[in-house]
């Protein structure tokens, strides 16, 4: 297997067709296929990417698509500068040759097609697979309810707040932004998410919605204790950790 697939990985590769900035020290990778068809994913799906080199060399580094699950023409990868590897995302030149080994996860809104709704709540770049999310379910024209509470350092550092204001106009979709360090004439949410702060915006019939949490290990922690006192069902609730790398 070790060998079979970095092979067919070689069979299908993609071209960095954009290296984007976003809001938040965040930079946007969008890959096109190269003489394939590419594939689908399920939203809130990741694949590990492989830069520049052969995927021989299994130099991989696993990611959340951003974009449209269901279009096959062009993947994007959001990707903060947090790490390492992550740093040098801003300096990859178009034209440069990768390759994917995915999708991979089950944390996704597609296995939850009966329910009547969805609560997201991510912080900070655990916004990446909520978007994708959204913005498959909005070009499928769903009419379900969302609900994203997304905790922000600031107004400023809310990476895709434009592009969220967007998808309001195709979704029935609520956002509540929560910010830890708020401008003084900020009247929205601050401070962290916690029990007092779902409770006010939770569905009060918890087990109706579906609940996707993508944040930093702290965070999901507390909002995972939060939903359990609010008496969520486990079951309900789906947890993503993001690699800082």
């Amino acid at each position: 297997m070790r060998l079979v697939k970095p092979w067919l990985m070689l069979k299908k590769p993609y071209l960095v067709e954009e290296v984007r900035p976003e809001v938040g020290n965040v930079w946007t990778l969008a890959l096109r296929p190269i003489g394939h068809e590419g594939f689908c994913f399920q939203p809130g799906q990741f694949a590990w990417i492989t830069l520049e080199i052969s995927p021989f060399l299994m130099r991989e580094h696993p990611f959340s698509m951003s974009s449209n699950g269901d279009n096959t023409e062009k993947i994007e990868f959001s990707i903060k500068a947090l790490g390492d590897f992550t740093n040098t995302i801003k300096d990859v030149s178009p034209g440069t040759k990768a390759f994917l080994d995915g999708p991979y996860g089950v944390f996704t809104t597609d296995r939850y097609e009966d329910t009547s709704g969805f609560v997201l709540i991510a912080g900070g770049i655990g916004i990446t697979p909520m978007i994708s999310m959204l913005i498959t379910h909005a070009e499928r024209g769903d009419e379900r309810p969302y609900l994203l509470i997304y905790a922000s350092k600031n107004w400023k550092d809310i990476t895709f707040r434009e592009e969220l204001d967007e998808l309001k106009k195709k979704l029935d979709l609520t956002i509540i932004h929560v910010l830890k360090e708020p401008a003084e004439d900020w009247s929205g949410e601050s401070g962290y998410v916690d029990k007092e702060l779902l409770q006010r915006y939770v569905p009060k019939r918890r087990a109706t919605r579906q609940y996707f949490i993508c944040a930093s290990p702290k965070m999901m922690e507390q909002v995972e204790i939060a939903l359990h006192q609010l008496e969520v069902p486990p079951m309900n609730i789906h947890m993503e950790h993001f690699n800082l790398v």
